[in-house]
């Protein structure tokens, strides 16, 4: 069996990440537990863009070698670059998720929508400052950490906090990586967001956060159409928001002109789970509403 082993960039790896690799591709995975004692093997936490890659003979071999491994519970997310002729294995549940994505002009202005462009604006006549940061000299990793914890908490969702913290910590110094901040005529870090740059031409929205202030609409419009436009400098062709399943955040997405592109999610796992565990079932096997309407 092929052996399990770091990242294509180990720095996304925690104790727990590892992720089976060739030549020509890989699948990123982790190993836990859910209620302390059932084996779970899924896509790593803030990895759905560390995902499956290679062509569909190379997606095959990784996928059949991730169902055979011994975890009763298997969730797996494979991203937006899955070859459209892989199919799950009998008895895996397939669910469609959707993250969105705006194509990026190689060079010239940026187009952005009209709305989100007068709502920037505004944020800088107000006194608003945006700021993009490469490198771990600065604080704006450390607003990143704590704006996105603060904001997870505040949907009574897990921040797995002090993971998080570790992650960025390593990916900061990265030259693949930036951070922006938007600061309101305070200089108070009201918005941030942490951005990854892929090998594939696309820049990730992967963390972010907010204040929940009168100023956070506009800064965290004013900090994505920053970070866009160093994305667009940086060589991305393509802008990715990293997906939202809350209907407002999807929103607010795709009002920057972001297109829904599927995800596609296998679960596998015994046939009692899914009446003992109902809310956990229910929150994995959810599929996207935008790409049924």
């Amino acid at each position: 069996m092929m052996a399990l082993r770091g990242f294509v960039s180990p720095l996304w790896a925690g104790q727990n990440d590892a992720s089976l690799c060739l030549p020509q591709g890989h699948l990123a995975l982790a190993v836990g537990h859910i209620k302390g004692f059932l084996p779970l093997l899924h896509t790593p936490a803030w990895a759905l863009h560390c995902d499956l890659h290679g062509n569909l003979a190379t997606q095959q071999h990784l996928t059949s070698e991730a169902t055979l491994l011994p975890h009763a519970v298997k969730v797996l997310d494979l991203g937006p670059q899955v070859h459209p002729h892989l199919t799950p294995p009998t008895g895996w549940t397939e669910v469609t998720r959707h993250t969105r994505q705006v194509t990026l002009p190689i060079d010239g202005d940026l187009p952005l929508p009209k709305t989100r462009d007068k709502q920037a604006r505004r944020f800088a006549r107000e006194g608003g400052q945006v700021a993009v940061e490469l490198g771990d000299e600065g604080e704006a990793w450390r607003n990143v950490e704590v704006l996105h914890a603060e904001s997870r908490d505040r949907k009574g969702l897990a921040s797995h906090q002090e993971r998080l913290a570790t992650l960025l910590g390593r990916l900061a110094a990265e030259p693949w990586t930036f951070a922006v901040t938007a600061s309101n005529i305070q200089g108070e870090v009201v918005a941030s967001g942490g951005f990854v740059m892929l090998a594939c031409g696309t820049c990730v929205y992967a963390f972010g956060g907010q204040v929940r202030s009168k100023d956070s609409g506009r800064a965290s419009v004013a900090m994505l159409c920053q970070a866009m436009r160093h994305a667009q400098h940086m060589g991305a062709t393509t802008f990715d928001f990293g997906g939202s399943q809350d209907t407002g955040v999807d929103k607010f997405y795709s009002e920057f002109g972001g297109v829904a592109v599927a995800m596609r999610r296998w679960v596998k796992a015994p046939a009692w789970f899914k009446w003992v565990f109902f809310g956990t079932w229910k929150a994995w096997t959810t599929p996207s509403r935008v790409l049924d309407a």
